[in-house]
């Protein structure tokens, strides 16, 4: 840590939830707590999130479907392809069937 700034050190600490009264620090704490007034970034933010995560949920949805057809492919009985979509996905035993059974109505 003695080949770094000041100002870093401050950061690192403000970053670890630390106090500091670096002159750095205290206007970045400044420009956070102003960009939180404004509403237009958080509507931005909100929606960049929820984009994010609707894309997160197509890509398990593609993983679900490839890991279901290539089991199925080899001759994979339904109930062992919901376990391993349950353990793959880490998601519950329903939520499993329920994608299974989507798959299995394409």
């Amino acid at each position: 840590m003695d080949d770094v700034s000041e100002d870093l050190k401050a950061f690192l600490d403000y970053v670890a939830g630390r106090k500091s009264e670096n002159d750095y620090v205290k206007r970045l704490e400044t420009a956070i707590k102003e960009a939180k007034k404004n509403r237009e970034w958080r509507h931005e933010y909100m929606t960049l999130l929820m984009r994010d995560q609707e894309n997160i949920e197509k890509g398990i949805e593609k993983g679900i479907a490839a890991l279901v057809s290539a089991l199925r492919d080899f001759g994979v009985e339904n109930d062992v392809i919901i376990q391993k979509v349950q353990e793959k996905f880490m998601i519950s035993k329903e939520e499993a069937k329920e994608y299974v059974n989507k798959w299995n109505e394409c």
